[in-house]
């Protein structure tokens, strides 16, 4: 099935861009489309995941190279609609890895082969928008990316549709039922809570999941199923604003000449986004934070520095001084280890003076200091080992034991 991010990961691909004569791989590949693709198409009803999975990664894999090659594309173009068929059937799997890779597949299609993709967009978008609420994390992840590459695909009628969702969306947080901190972990310690949930398969770390669907069994007859929260919702939303901004960010670098995302349109949704991450009645709104801090820098980078400065940074600065400083919050080390990253990149794009006057005008620089003084012991230490526990610049000790000094 080529390389995916399974057991079969490092693998080289079927459809390698072998330039030996008639094409090499992909032209053997290409020439061969029917068998392969009812093959693959098989493989995403198998009744191992892990199969499901592979196959949902071949299908992805013939749209990247085979689909988007000038000379091969036409040969894959009268299979989309079965493989377009097979993959949303996976969309229904317990699996998550599987409907990840059938998320990112349709999505590749669409801007691989926008008119044959066509007749299932409006199926396609529906389950995108599911899945960007997903449970988990990497799979609302990809559904933003899919999303994105169906507004590169379609173009301006897409990107309002888009718009839709995040401005529908992005406030769900603020439905999160309140809960304490206390009340929290004792849900997590709860065994009841936890029995009949997530088991996996033997030999492997993969979830042991069914295939969607009624009668259907996979490699176990286990069921899982957790409701979604309203906080997942505007997580998803993250993921979302990122791909927008980095994909469309101005008239010189949008991916599509008639997208663009401009002030008029991000001001306000950006400005939602602060409101609703300030929010913490309910104890998952530090993976909230954790996911906005771990983004914002790509968004930040894409608009570029004068235009985040002078517009969006201030809508951020306070919360982020404030989860940065862990001598008084009570915020998770995750939030506040991604907090303090996102300051480093955002210093760095702006200017660490500049950045440290506006979190000065919230209080917010010795807390700031305090971070980048640890974060600069981080990468002496990864310095270090990185050089086999020598830290090169200090005196070096000759040991017979060891491997010869490195010399500047």
């Amino acid at each position: 099935f080529g390389s995916s991010h399974n057991a079969a990961e490092g693998e080289e691909g079927l459809h390698s861009s072998g330039k030996s004569k008639g094409g090499g791989g992909m032209g053997a590949v290409a020439r061969n489309a029917a068998p392969l693709c009812r093959y693959y198409s098989k493989m995403c009803d198998a009744d191992n995941h892990a199969v499901r999975e592979a196959g949902c990664q071949g299908i992805a894999e013939l749209a990247q190279k085979v689909g988007k090659h000038p000379l091969y594309a036409d040969y894959l173009s009268p299979y989309v609609t079965m493989l377009l068929q097979a993959l949303l059937m996976c969309f229904h799997d317990e699996s998550w890895p599987v409907r990840d890779e059938a998320c990112l597949a349709c999505g590749t299609f669409c801007i691989a082969y926008p008119e044959e993709c066509t007749p299932e967009l409006n199926t396609l978008f529906e389950r995108w928008t599911e899945q960007l609420t997903d449970q988990i994390w990497s799979v609302r992840e990809d559904a933003a990316v899919a999303l994105g590459d169906s507004v590169v695909a379609y173009g301006q009628d897409m990107f309002e549709k888009v718009l839709g969702v995040v401005r529908k969306q992005l406030p769900a947080a603020k439905d999160q039922p309140a809960m304490s901190r206390e009340e929290y972990k004792k849900l997590q310690n709860d065994v009841s809570a936890h029995t009949g949930n997530q088991v996996y398969s033997c030999g492997s770390l993969a979830p042991k999941l069914r295939k969607g669907g009624a009668g259907r069994i996979g490699c176990s007859s286990c069921l899982v199923d957790r409701p979604k929260a309203p906080w997942e919702a505007t997580d998803g939303c993250v993921y979302l604003i990122r791909e927008l901004c980095v994909r469309f960010p101005d008239k010189e670098d949008t991916e599509r000449e008639d997208v663009v995302l401009g002030d008029d349109i991000l001001l306000p949704i950006m400005t939602e986004l602060a409101d609703v991450c300030r929010l913490s009645h309910y104890p998952q709104s530090d993976d909230l934070r954790t996911t906005l801090w771990r983004q914002l820098p790509s968004m930040a980078q894409a608009m570029g520095k004068k235009r985040f400065k002078g517009k969006y940074l201030d809508l951020f600065v306070e919360l982020l001084a404030k989860n940065i400083d862990d001598r008084y919050s009570v915020a998770s080390q995750l939030s506040i280890h991604a907090a303090g990253q996102c300051a480093e990149e955002l210093a760095n794009l702006i200017g660490y003076g500049i950045f440290r006057g506006r979190l000065a005008a919230v209080g917010g620089e010795d807390a700031f200091d305090r971070v980048m003084d640890d974060r600069k012991r981080e990468q002496q230490m990864a310095h270090v080992a990185a050089n086999g526990g020598r830290f090169l610049g200090a005196a070096k000790e000759f040991s017979p034991f060891g491997p010869p000094p490195v010399t500047a």
